[in-house]
């Protein structure tokens, strides 16, 4: 009786840390498009897009950053109910 429990145990465990697993293999392998440029563990942001970054909420001002060629680039600050949608979110 014992040795079922244990066992249902270890099955348990294997299945939850399975996608754990390939998660992280296919971001490993996860090619992006042209231009695009990495955000975070799992963010894409396409060649030309804009996106914030850094928000203080006392000042409600954030940072701007432009994905040309896949690098990020400052562009400068905004006030944050006008800036672009949050980097990775």
């Amino acid at each position: 009786m014992r040795l079922t429990s244990v066992v249902k145990v270890v099955i348990l465990a294997a299945a939850v840390a399975l996608p754990v697993s390939f998660s992280a293999a296919e971001a490993k392998t996860m090619k992006l498009p042209p231009g695009a440029c990495a955000i975070g563990k799992k963010g894409v942001l396409a060649s030309s897009m804009v996106c914030s970054y850094g928000c203080d909420p006392k000042t409600m001002m954030c940072m701007q950053q432009l994905c040309i060629n896949g690098v990020l680039n400052q562009v400068g600050l905004c006030f944050s109910p006008f800036c672009s949608p949050k980097c990775g979110g």
